[in-house]
């Protein structure tokens, strides 16, 4: 019980100074002015701009942290508001680089290491569709920033409370510099949405809560559920689909019953940004309808669950013949893919 108790109490510190870190960029970022390190839609083109929202993500090893992050920088004047669109896109393409990297250092024989790698290949090929949809979408159309803008129109309230409670703080450390502000808020964003999981998983017992994962896959809309609940309580996809890859490569379940956990998980990750979205306040709105809009349009994917494992697999077994030599270099290409994107 006692244990119960600390992790409660480290959750709460850890959400604080997510809240924290947030606010801090935010307000660091302000202080360079709007000219400096100014990104618009006529200085970066939206291929560099999705790339760069990839990138992110690839840093921070969160899609919500980027996300939160880019959207700190595009109020304080940096990057925008249409280069941010395409940002968010990248972002979720991301997000797949934790799976893929945990499968990779998890010992196991060959057969069950391809199937562990295959829960980020999956998340990737769940989301590589999506992106290039939404990304001609808003080309050819504008659509995300257009409707976005009536958000802003809107008389939508957000948390207030947020500045009252880590003014006190942001106020103690006003002495930093700007620059020094927003490279101490990046990285108590990146520890604190590293803890909060960790703590909410120690708050369950991760035994326990493996067993009773494993328990409610069997059924595809339990499966989803379980997917979409679980990572709006932890606030990261990454993690939440990472999570599995141990029960899939000791054989407790499969792929064909995680896809149903994976898409709802990939729906249950924007409480991240939407918490994130409070605290930055409504500007952020157009940005996060496109990020949530993101998971919407993949809950078309629970129609057809078999074409995801059936591309998974293809990929994996018939193009890849995925090997764990074979992993890295996949990893290494995605990652330089990213950086071709963001700068060529």
């Amino acid at each position: 019980m006692k244990k119960k108790v600390l992790n409660a109490f480290g959750f709460l510190v850890a959400l604080y100074f997510f809240m924290f870190s947030l606010t801090l960029i935010k307000v660091s970022s302000a202080a360079f002015g709007d000219g400096f390190l100014s990104l618009t839609k006529n200085s970066v083109s939206s291929v560099n701009a999705f790339g760069l929202g990839w990138l992110a993500t690839l840093i921070t090893q969160s899609s919500g942290a980027a996300a939160a992050t880019l959207i700190a920088f595009s109020l304080a004047g940096f990057i925008g508001p249409v280069v941010l669109i395409y940002m968010m896109m990248g972002t979720r393409i991301g997000t797949s680089i934790t799976a893929l990297f945990v499968a990779f250092l998890v010992q196991a024989k060959r057969r069950d290491f391809r199937h562990g790698f295959e829960i980020g290949l999956a998340n990737l090929v769940y989301a590589i569709p999506i992106a290039i949809v939404m990304f001609f979408i808003e080309f050819f159309t504008g659509f995300f920033s257009n409707t976005g803008k009536y958000f802003l129109a809107g008389d939508i309230p957000t948390v207030s409370f947020v500045e009252l409670i880590v003014d006190p703080l942001i106020n103690l450390i006003s002495f930093l510099p700007a620059n020094l502000g927003i490279l101490l808020g990046l990285f108590v964003l990146v520890v604190s949405l590293k803890y909060l999981p960790k703590f909410m998983i120690n708050i369950w017992g991760e035994k326990n809560l493996k067993s009773k994962i494993n328990g409610l896959l069997c059924k595809k809309w339990k499966s989803f559920l379980l997917g979409f609940g679980i990572t709006a309580l932890l606030m990261s996809t990454s993690i939440t689909i990472t999570f599995l890859i141990p029960l899939v490569v000791t054989r407790i379940t499969n792929l064909r019953r995680v896809i149903p956990y994976m898409i709802g998980a990939n729906l249950g990750g924007v409480s991240e940004l939407v918490l994130g979205g409070l605290v930055l306040g409504r500007e952020a709105l157009p940005a996060i309808f496109t990020y949530v809009s993101f998971s919407v349009i993949g809950l078309l994917w629970m129609i057809k669950t078999d074409w995801l494992f059936n591309a998974t697999k293809f990929i994996s077994k018939g193009t890849l013949h995925v090997s764990r030599k074979r992993a890295l270099g996949f990893i290494i290409a995605f990652v330089l893919m990213a950086i071709v994107l963001s700068f060529v």
